[in-house]
C-alpha cells in the first residue's frame, strides 16, 4: 500500500513539474519559431507564384483562341 501511494505521489510530483510554466523560452523552442515563420513566408511566397503562374496560363490560353 505504501508503495502504491510513493508511486501515486511520484506521478503528480512529476505532473506538476512538468506542466508548470517555463519563463523563458529554450534554444529548442526559439530555433522551431523561426522554422515556423520561414515555412509560412515560404508558404506564401509560394501561393503567390502559383497564382500569378495560373493567370499567365490562362492569359496564354486567351491569346492562343483569338
Amino acid at each position: 500500500m505504501k508503495a502504491l501511494i510513493a508511486m501515486f505521489s511520484a506521478i503528480a510530483l512529476a505532473t506538476v513539474i512538468g506542466c508548470s510554466k517555463q519563463e523563458e523560452e529554450g534554444p529548442a523552442e526559439q530555433a522551431g519559431k523561426q522554422v515556423d515563420e520561414s515555412i509560412e513566408k515560404t508558404r506564401d511566397y509560394t501561393s503567390e507564384k502559383v497564382e500569378e503562374m495560373g493567370e499567365a496560363i490562362e492569359q496564354a490560353g486567351e491569346e492562343m483562341q483569338k
